[in-house]
């Protein structure tokens, strides 16, 4: 089967309020809003940010028997999911079906990024996936972050797996992602990495992001508020300060 998944479109946060959300992606990071709305069939208020050749999508409960509230109770603030762009939503839900996966959406339906579909986690090592077709040239609206933070990417997406290798099998050889060598089982799409971690079994899930910029010298005094510590190649910040995501922020 073809390659049919071409790039990591999205990773969804959960966050209380957008406007906090923004506040720490926008207002500290840098990032522009490419587009914002309220989903009522999902029940939030979302905005993506173009970071590189990816984009955060940040997503506001406002129902609250929607399965974003109830991860935000069950959880609170942090990663939610990874989505994979597709030209073909549809096709490739019907792939994953025929491939034993389980699917949360049987037919494609609209989203803040196009055109999307979800597979259970439970089929995917505890990591919620997304698949997605945006609009047309959607990704340009967003301006690369300047400044000191000028180039910031996202490099890695991090995972908790209780069989690291097994589920970097699942994803290489059931979605069609590349497998990536490294120090830990990994997969690439676009030019970002999924890493695998050994976890236990209730923290199986995105666990982590890896950001790149140009100049880590440039970003520490921006970041210094945020920072809970730091190598000569990177800044690890305070997952509290981050809405719950762990953030590591490197050097290129």
């Amino acid at each position: 089967m073809p390659r049919m998944l071409t790039r990591v479109h999205h990773v969804g946060l959960v966050v209380r309020r957008l406007e906090d959300g923004l506040a720490f992606w926008q207002d500290v990071l840098g990032l522009r809003v490419a587009n914002q709305a309220t989903v009522k069939d999902q029940g939030v208020r979302a905005a993506l940010l173009p970071i590189g050749r990816s984009e955060i999508e940040l997503l506001e409960p406002i129902a609250p028997e929607g399965g974003v509230a109830k991860f935000l109770e069950r959880r609170g603030e942090g990663l939610h999911h990874v989505c994979f762009e597709t030209p073909d939503v549809a096709a490739e839900l019907g792939t994953a079906r025929d491939r034993g996966f389980a699917l949360i959406d049987q037919a494609p339906r609209a989203g803040l990024a196009g055109m999307i579909g979800f597979l259970h986690p439970k089929g995917t090592c505890g990591v919620l996936v997304e698949f997605a077709t945006p609009p047309s040239a959607a990704h340009g609206d967003g301006r690369p972050a300047s400044g000191p933070l000028a180039g910031l990417a996202l490099e890695e997406i991090q995972a908790h797996s209780r069989d690291p290798r097994a589920a970097a099998d699942v994803f290489a050889g059931r979605l069609g992602l590349s497998s990536v060598a490294g120090a830990a089982p990994a997969v690439g799409c676009g030019g970002v990495r999924l890493v695998f971690i050994a976890g236990e079994a209730a923290s199986e899930g995105l666990a982590g992001l890896v950001l790149q910029v140009n100049d880590l010298g440039a970003a520490g005094p921006p970041l210094d508020r945020f920072t809970r510590s730091r190598t000569a190649h990177s800044l690890a910040l305070e997952p509290e300060r981050c809405h719950g995501v762990p953030l590591v922020v490197r050097g290129s």
